[in-house]
């Protein structure tokens, strides 16, 4: 029986049953399947976005107006109400990704706006803890002097200078929209990053010295 069974093998194989294809054939066939999983990817993520805009676009036009884009905000948030500065901030952020700002959100920006509100959803607690801890006057934003005491704790306790605290509140200050001599909530991590990126540059530079 074990030596039938051998028979069949080699005869298979002598057909061309056992043949392994060489390197390249099968890279081109790897780079196929991968190009056919990019493609359907694609068209589910297109059909995903027809789908979205065409849920939330009631004037028609293809694009989500601010209003439009609120209610939409609200139901990724599970039906928590955006702010108006946090649908400003999402508006105009995700707007200029394309280089091409019409104060709407078009398929082309769709993605970026989700991606944009999801990550400040995901940061809010932290967010909230933070403004309730610096924002002594309750202004709705952090400024030079209220952000420097959170880069301060930061920073282990030890205070930042004066120019760093500027430079990190100029670069964030404004990435809601528009300049309002302080750090809102929606570029309050924003800041943050910043600020590491500042320390980060010191200790390298530190290190080298």
């Amino acid at each position: 029986m074990a030596a039938a069974v051998i028979a069949i093998r080699n005869s298979r194989a002598r057909r061309g049953g056992g043949y392994a294809p060489s390197k390249e054939v099968s890279k081109k066939r790897a780079e196929a399947a991968k190009a056919s999983q990019e493609f359907w990817a694609r068209l589910e993520k297109e059909n995903a976005i027809t789908t979205i805009i065409k849920k939330y676009d009631r004037e028609g036009n293809q694009k989500l107006d601010k209003q439009e884009l609120a209610v939409m905000l609200q139901d990724l948030a599970g039906g928590t109400a955006p702010t108006d500065e946090e649908t400003s901030f999402v508006m105009h952020v995700a707007d200029v990704t394309d280089k091409k700002i019409d104060g709407f959100i078009d398929r082309n920006e769709l993605e970026a706006a989700i991606q944009i509100w999801k990550n400040y959803l995901v940061n809010k607690a932290d967010i909230e803890e933070k403004f309730a801890k610096y924002d002594t006057n309750h202004s709705g934003k952090l400024e030079l002097d209220q952000l420097a005491a959170l880069l301060t704790d930061l920073n282990d306790g030890k205070p930042p200078k004066d120019e760093e605290v500027k430079a990190v509140m100029g670069d964030a200050d404004g990435i809601a929209g528009e300049k309002t001599g302080g750090v809102n909530k929606m570029e309050l991590t924003r800041a943050i990053s910043i600020w590491y990126g500042y320390v980060d540059e010191h200790q390298k530079c530190c290190t080298l010295m």
